[in-house]
């Protein structure tokens, strides 16, 4: 049984998390989160817990059609510059998820892209891949607008992917930005 949670269920408080992190979240959405992961371990311990993060694809992801939509102007919002996650491919996430499922592996793992990155430079790469002006994103500060949730939540899935066959790409990478050009 394979799992698939989030990185919902941490605060924040402590930025960076490994597979051995316990969940300590802070909204109703990541403490439901962090409640299946125990069900789930609980009645099937030789489960997969498969933790992960914004999930970014073709063209069709809900984070892409944000910031097509923002650009546009057909949304109100901002992209936060102070929100920070660490994106993942769907095809990345669907091979690992399957590699996953194939092997008699049981415990958490973390399958993330290695770039940590704020909603508005993933909606920057996005708009870059797509042909559209960068400029016309909106953006803001998540901490001002007292919405709840971490602010900076790093997945760290240097473990999980010395395990795995399948390579878990950075956004840089798969939205088309040389991995030089972000340092």
């Amino acid at each position: 049984m394979v799992h698939v949670s989030s990185d919902a269920i941490f605060s924040g408080t402590d930025v960076h998390y490994d597979e051995t992190a316990l969940p300590d979240p802070v909204t109703p959405y990541g403490a439901c989160k962090a409640a299946a992961e125990t069900a789930v371990r609980l009645l099937h311990p030789a489960s997969i817990v498969a933790r992960t993060s914004l999930i970014i694809g073709d063209g069709a992801s809900a984070h892409e059609r944000l910031a097509h939509e923002l650009a546009a102007g057909t949304r109100e919002g901002a992209l936060f510059t102070d929100d920070i996650r660490c994106p993942v491919h769907v095809a990345d996430l669907a091979a690992a998820l399957w590699e996953l499922a194939l092997t008699d592996a049981t415990g958490v793992f973390h399958l993330a892209g290695h770039d940590a990155i704020s909603r508005h430079e993933l909606g920057v790469l996005i708009a870059r891949r797509d042909g559209i002006d960068p400029s016309r994103l909106p953006l803001g500060r998540r901490a001002d607008t007292g919405l709840p949730g971490a602010l900076d939540v790093r997945l760290d899935s240097r473990a999980s992917q010395r395990r795995l066959g399948t390579r878990l790409r950075g956004a840089m990478e798969f939205l088309g930005q040389p991995p030089s050009a972000h340092g």
